[in-house]
């Protein structure tokens, strides 16, 4: 049995490396396909609205977040797509060829979402989905995200959460401990794994603290948007101009 702990991230990049071609199939099974709603609506509001030239995705993944923006935009775009996991950016690489995604100029990032390799004031908009949770001090991720953005760029958050209304709650909490670790054992072979993956989803901070950490860097006109109850959030801040 592996003991995947965030505080270790080379554990946490051999999980990601080991689940990353069932990632996506797992992820509309275990959450009833609405994760696709919740990464349609993120990109609605904390992308479109900033018409970025320059997009960074951090823990990108397989890429759903770039790859849903640019369903949306008929110019030519910049987007950085960074990740740790050299198994998830393999099937980014993947997807992206065959999408007929030659006008944009798409980099592929291995890096620790910690240290991001880019120049400061370099992008318009920085974005995270289901990511920040895993990383180990995501307190140094929202510095960093800062240092590379364009003054009056932004930032967005697309976290899983706990409800709180307390029926919620409590079926959420029934869902993560027995319903979800089930699923993750019936579609991939690495039940470990998601019983890491809905620990990481109890254990993880608030909302109302991921924006306090925002504006202790300096992020300001942060707002929030809660989904189906709490059971998903996203937050958006800017940086000063």
């Amino acid at each position: 049995m592996t003991n995947y702990n965030k505080n270790d991230p080379a554990t946490i990049r051999k999980m990601f490396d080991s689940i990353a071609k069932q990632y996506d199939k797992t992820n509309a099974i275990q959450s009833f396909c609405l994760h696709k709603y919740w990464n349609r609506a993120f990109v609605d509001k904390a992308i479109v609205p900033t018409k970025p030239e320059v997009l960074l995705d951090l823990c990108c993944g397989t890429g759903a977040i770039a790859f849903e923006y640019l369903k949306k935009v008929q110019k030519p775009m910049k987007i950085y797509l960074l990740d740790f996991s050299e198994g998830m950016l393999e099937c980014a690489k993947s997807y992206a060829k065959n999408q007929n995604l030659d006008q944009h100029q798409l980099r592929f990032l291995q890096a620790d979402a910690k240290t991001i390799p880019l120049l400061n004031n370099s992008v318009d908009c920085a974005t995270v989905a289901y990511g920040i949770r895993n990383i180990k001090d995501h307190h140094l991720c929202i510095k960093d995200v800062y240092r590379v953005l364009k003054p009056g760029g932004s930032f967005g958050i697309l976290e899983l959460t706990t409800p709180t209304h307390p029926f919620l709650k409590y079926a959420h909490n029934l869902y993560l401990k027995h319903f979800l670790p089930t699923i993750g054992k019936m579609a991939t072979s690495n039940r470990e794994a998601y019983q890491y993956l809905c620990n990481s989803i109890q254990s993880f901070i608030p909302p109302e603290q991921l924006k306090n950490e925002m504006r202790e860097v300096g992020f300001y006109g942060i707002r929030q948007h809660s989904l189906l109850g709490g059971i998903a959030t996203i937050i958006i801040g800017m940086k000063t101009i």
